[in-house]
């Protein structure tokens, strides 16, 4: 009878709280009003779920330079978009167009890269930078 009881608190207990253990981190903490573009040179492309990830590089005007991260959608998404895990190699120079964090930090959402030979890969909202 005490196992029961236990089980059947625990039960609902889950059923309460899992909706805010599984929930997805959003994007608020985002300007998602105005898109960035950065010319940059890609580090890293880790291709997996539940986001791929973009590393690259931005050079400042006086040569400083900042590490930046990125994120997309799932890879899903991306193969629907044409981009496979190799659309980025280390060493790629790109124009990145992305929406970054509010507080400052290198870190951001993709809107979408254009390769140096003009080739675009659209992520968050379909491509389109302004």
């Amino acid at each position: 009878m005490k196992r029961t009881v236990v089980v059947s608190v625990a039960a609902i207990l889950l059923c309460l709280f899992s909706p805010a253990v599984f929930a997805h981190h959003g994007s608020a903490g985002y300007d998602m009003g105005k898109v960035v573009t950065m010319k940059a040179t890609i580090t890293k492309f880790e291709w997996g779920n539940p986001h791929s990830q973009i590393y690259f590089d931005v050079t400042d005007e006086k040569g400083n330079v900042a590490h930046w991260d990125a994120e997309t959608e799932p890879p899903p998404v991306m193969l629907e978009r044409g981009w496979t895990r190799k659309s980025l190699n280390p060493g790629d120079e790109v124009t990145v167009y992305c929406y970054v964090a509010k507080n400052g930090a290198t870190t951001a959402i993709l809107q979408k890269i254009v390769l140096a030979n003009g080739k675009e890969l659209s992520a968050r909202g379909g491509g389109g930078g302004q």
